[in-house]
């Protein structure tokens, strides 16, 4: 009895240390606490508790986030979670990552928003697949699902609301933490952690581990889609070991042994898969693959003589089939029958134009029967195709039996030009594409090529000249047309007639609607661009060119809430979309949101090499210092001006400068800014500006001048202050006749005035209104031979030092 009160008085357990493995039973409802998980709030994701859930929440999209589960390590354990994806919406995927020895090595398991489960790797920062997506129909649209996973040794099974999803073996990571993740795709995406459980006690593990062998025995349905799921990741083997647990269990279908039959031939067993084949057509007599599988395992396994009279005593079969056409091609040529393998490789290649390697075989077969002209047309229509398909080694193949059956120079330098390019050899391809274009002997594709090597090194007048060429050989290929248009309006050259012929060889073509839309953009209608670039955006939707193009064109028109939105998620993965939206946000005044997303350009853009990231830093800091964060703007533009020299980089600089007083630096900015770019008329206006602020005034107007050209109306705006701040303008006050006066009035003696005043001088102002006339207005009104005031009726002086500069001005030039 004591011992039994004595329990309710037990102090509770300490809990396990950090970095410990402890055998235990721990589990969250998350009604009160986060419990072992720490609440973080990042710019990226979120994770929070509320309304008795854990809210993981993804704020971009193409983000995989997690939050560790306490600071303990397990072995074998079973690892329950309880999900909640939130009702319809874009994929998004949950799931536990596991022996997570650190944020480099790990495996996870995710179950998506649509139903389906998978298992990774990875291990020193090198992702690896397991499992690829399987399908689980039984938990598809499903808003709550409940992901179980048990680990025993090597060996890893999840089930997805109890029933069997996935299994696999791997023994990189034995030991490690556990935690919550998600993944968000094409956008935004929260996830809710309902409850989490965690058993490392080794009876408790190897209990679930044995109930959950129960049910995967019953799920054979599964286990076929796993199957299929290794097969297309090239894991054959664990392919064929979930095939064999079918057959032991339900029993295999035709489509599980024929399956089995393509792990065994890939595997190299071929006598095994040929039994397959036999067992899966005693299933299904009729299944043409396995017949077709049954043909080719003859040839593999050598049996030519077999393979020629199975093929010959099926030739309705065989025209049907380019392969089998090719393999009874194989079976000829293995025999000796030149010929018959030739026609018999010619029939597959009519068959199937797509399969370069028919023509191949079948320009081998041609120079057997000694016709090398068929046959070079053969290694011709071959080497075409392999260069359609990218797969340079076997163009690069056909190009030397051409050379050696002595086929057209020319052409094959062509070719040999086109495949160097494909592999990303510029300098060689550029070397042959030179030499044949120099000779007048380049073919359109050549001259495409060389067009789009010069355009790349900046050579824009050759490019110009190649893509025409290449319009001329062949004026029906629209992208041809296309690079012309394109490299003519960047050239600022007359284009009109060139886009016009590219969109009626391509109407739909997403980058000539794009072009379309830079042309009206640039022009001037925003409104047509508008409808161009959503065209463009339909037709490329795994491009952000367009989406960033009509983001440019709404802000043209004031339409700033579409110019964000239409961007989309871009800005997570695209550096020139976010850019585009840090400009977007500019435009319409949110500068913490600009700054923002210039940031994320320059985020996205450093690990790349982007060639833009340089202006990217450039927006920025030109956002911070609006923002009056000056030194945050300072280290990005320094950082700019390290990995290129740009005009606006440094007048910001300069502006810097001057906002901390420094003018000498301010002065040495704006003045490297215009050596650096002499038409950049917003560094001189700053250049101008700040002679005009240090009373240099004959620096000042030389810089104004210089951009009358360029900025007619900032030229006449620094004119005007230079003049306001150097002269000063007085008028008659009855005639409004004007005299120009030096600031500062330079110094005027008062000398005894002899002779008679033009009548264009100041006769003088009125001591009491002040007003000044001339001496043409007042002269018929003189009393004793004094000027006078016509208002006040005062005698007028030349007390007044600006008016009394004037006269003496004037007298200077009457003689004496």
């Amino acid at each position: 009895m004591f011992r039994f009160i004595r329990r309710f008085f037990r102090k509770a357990a300490p809990p396990p240390p950090p970095g410990s493995s402890p055998q235990e039973l721990w589990r969250s409802d998350f009604s009160s606490s986060p419990g072992r998980f720490a609440e973080v709030d990042e710019e990226r994701y979120a994770l929070r508790l509320a309304e008795g859930t854990l809210r993981l929440d993804l704020r971009r999209g193409s983000l995989f986030a997690w939050a560790d589960c306490g600071d303990y390590r397990y072995g074998d354990a079973s690892i329950e979670a309880e999900l909640r994806f939130g009702g319809p919406g874009p994929k998004r995927a949950a799931g536990l990552l596991l022996r997570k020895l650190d944020d480099s090595s790990f495996l996870y398991t995710l179950v998506s928003s649509d139903g389906e489960a998978r298992l990774d790797l990875v291990f020193n920062g090198e992702p690896r697949a397991l499992v690829p997506w399987v399908a689980c129909p039984w938990a598809a649209g499903a808003d709550e699902m409940v992901l179980s996973v048990v680990l025993r040794g090597p060996r890893v099974v999840v089930l997805v609301n109890g029933r069997f999803a996935l299994e696999a073996e791997d023994d990189s990571l034995d030991l490690g933490g556990v935690a919550f993740g998600a993944q968000s795709y094409d956008g935004p995406a929260t996830i809710e952690l309902r409850s989490v459980r965690v058993d490392s006690r080794p009876l408790e593990a190897e209990a679930d581990y044995l109930r959950f062998a129960r049910v995967v025995a019953a799920a054979p349905d599964q286990r076929r889609r796993l199957a299929e799921g290794l097969f297309s990741l090239g894991y054959y083997v664990p392919a064929l070991v979930q095939l064999r647990k079918i057959a032991d269990g339900s029993g295999a279908t035709a489509a599980d042994r024929f399956l089995e039959a393509e792990c065994l031939l890939r595997l190299e067993l071929y006598d095994e898969a040929a039994k397959a084949v036999d067992a899966c057509l005693a299933l299904e007599p009729g299944m043409d693959n396995a017949l077709e599988e049954r043909f080719n395992l003859l040839y593999l396994r050598g049996d030519y003589v077999g393979l020629r009279d199975a093929l010959a005593s099926d030739l309705e079969r065989v025209g049907r089939s380019p392969r089998l056409a090719n393999l009874l091609g194989h079976a000829h040529y293995n025999l000796g029958a030149w010929a018959e393998a030739a026609e018999a490789y010619g029939a597959a290649a009519a068959g199937d134009p797509d399969m370069p390697i028919y023509s191949r075989n079948g320009a081998a077969a041609l120079e057997k029967t000694g016709d090398l002209v068929a046959a070079a047309a053969r290694w011709l229509a071959a080497a075409r195709g392999f260069y359609d398909q990218g797969a340079w080694d076997d163009a690069e193949d056909c190009s030397r039996r051409l050379r050696g059956l002595g086929y057209d120079a020319a052409s094959l330098d062509s070719l040999d030009g086109l495949v160097a390019y494909g592999r990303g050899d510029e300098k060689t391809a550029a070397a042959i594409l030179g030499k044949l274009w120099k000779r007048g002997k380049a073919d359109a594709p050549a001259a495409y090529v060389y067009g789009l090597i010069a355009a790349g090194s900046g050579e824009r007048g050759g490019a110009i000249k190649a893509f025409r060429r290449a319009t001329e050989l062949e004026p029906g290929r629209a992208i041809y047309r296309y690079r012309l248009a394109e490299s003519l309006f960047m050239a600022g050259e007359p284009f009109g007639s060139e886009l016009a012929a590219a969109i009626e060889a391509a109407p739909d073509d997403g980058w000539t609607l794009n072009l379309a839309g830079q042309a009206a953009l640039t022009a001037g209608d925003a409104e047509r661009a508008i409808t161009l670039f959503a065209r463009a955006k339909e037709r490329l939707p795994d491009q952000s060119a367009p989406a960033v193009n009509l983001s440019e064109a709404y802000t043209a028109v004031g339409r700033h809430e579409e110019a964000v939105s239409v961007l989309g998620d871009w800005p997570a993965s695209s550096a020139q979309a976010a850019n585009r939206l840090g400009n977007a946000y500019a435009a319409s005044g949110r500068l913490d949101a600009a700054a923002a997303a210039y940031g994320e350009a320059v985020a996205l853009a450093g690990p790349t090499g982007d060639p833009d990231l340089p202006e990217y830093r450039v927006n920025l800091a030109a956002a911070l210092m609006e923002l009056g964060r000056w030194p945050d703007a300072e280290d990005a533009l320094r950082r700019s001006l390290e990995e290129r020299d740009d005009a606006r980089a440094m007048y910001l600089m300069g502006d810097i400068a001057a906002e901390y007083g420094d003018s000498s630096r301010a002065e040495l900015a704006y003045r490297a800014a215009v050596d650096r770019d002499g038409g950049d008329s917003a560094a001189r206006k700053r250049l101008a500006a700040h002679y005009l602020s240090r009373r240099r005034y004959d620096k000042a107007e030389a810089e104004a001048r210089a951009i009358e050209a360029i900025d007619p109306a900032a030229a006449a705006g620094l004119l005007a202050a230079i003049r306001e701040a150097t002269v000063e303008t007085l008028s008659c006050a009855s005639c409004e006749r004007e005299w120009v006066v030096p600031r500062p009035v330079p110094a005027a003696p008062r000398p005894k005035l002899r002779g008679e005043p033009p009548d264009d001088s100041p006769a003088g102002s009125c001591p009491s209104c002040g007003k000044v006339f001339c001496v043409a207005c007042r002269k018929d009104g003189l009393v004793d031979g004094r000027f006078t005031c016509p208002d006040c009726g005062e005698r007028l002086n030349l007390n007044d030092d600006r008016v009394r500069w004037i006269v003496l001005e004037r007298l200077k030039g009457l003689p004496e």
